[in-house]
């Protein structure tokens, strides 16, 4: 019997060093790609995230890659494709990985207001989830401080736990700010981070 409450006991330590080193890797990965701070909260299906970031780049050039979002290609951006484009605004199809080998196509609007500093988009006839979302863009010089809001009506119930939604939600943006630093063959590193902030 001792012998199986040391085994268990072991077990238990084990799963708790694991948890506690994946959040440190995800809080530091987060640092990493620039995000400076996090307000994640829901209302039922309704979830508005609000993310600031720094991005070690001017303005109208941070600006512009989001604007060539079609260049965009990573580890979970699979394609981007324009589906229709005229004046401020564009249509595209984004193919994202998704577990076991999956594709997952989603399509996005967008329209660009660079007298405003500010690019805004929004999901069409996905059936899992209705997204809006603005970026707002501070000229700091050499560098862009991003003001990001997000709101998310799940149209379906997911059985998982909150954390889990946040957790997605916080991963999707610092995947956007690794794509854009990786478009712009910027670092992703602690030298590109000179904030204090937590994320």
């Amino acid at each position: 019997m001792k012998t199986l409450l040391k085994i268990l006991a072991g077990v238990l330590v084990l799963a708790v060093v694991a948890i506690v080193g994946w959040r440190y890797y995800q809080i530091h990965r987060a640092r990493q790609a620039g995000l400076l701070t996090e307000n994640i909260a829901h209302d039922g299906n309704l979830w508005k995230a609000d993310f600031t970031a720094r991005i070690p780049a001017p303005e109208q050039t941070v600006f512009a890659a989001i604007r060539d979002i079609e260049k965009t290609h990573n580890d979970q951006v699979k394609m981007v494709r324009v589906v229709s484009q005229s004046g401020n605004k564009k249509t595209v199809d984004i193919d994202i990985a998704a577990p076991g080998g999956q594709t997952i196509t989603t399509e996005l609007v967008f329209e660009y207001l660079p007298e405003q500093k500010k690019i805004i988009y929004h999901t069409v006839d996905n059936p899992l989830l209705d997204t809006q979302a603005v970026y707002q863009f501070g000229d700091e010089g050499a560098s862009t401080f991003i003001d990001y809001h997000e709101t998310t009506h799940l149209l379906q119930s997911f059985p998982v736990p909150d954390g889990v939604i946040k957790q997605v939600i916080r991963g999707i943006f610092v995947a956007q700010l690794e794509s854009l630093k990786h478009t712009l063959n910027l670092k992703t590193g602690d030298a590109a981070n000179s904030g204090d902030d937590e994320p």
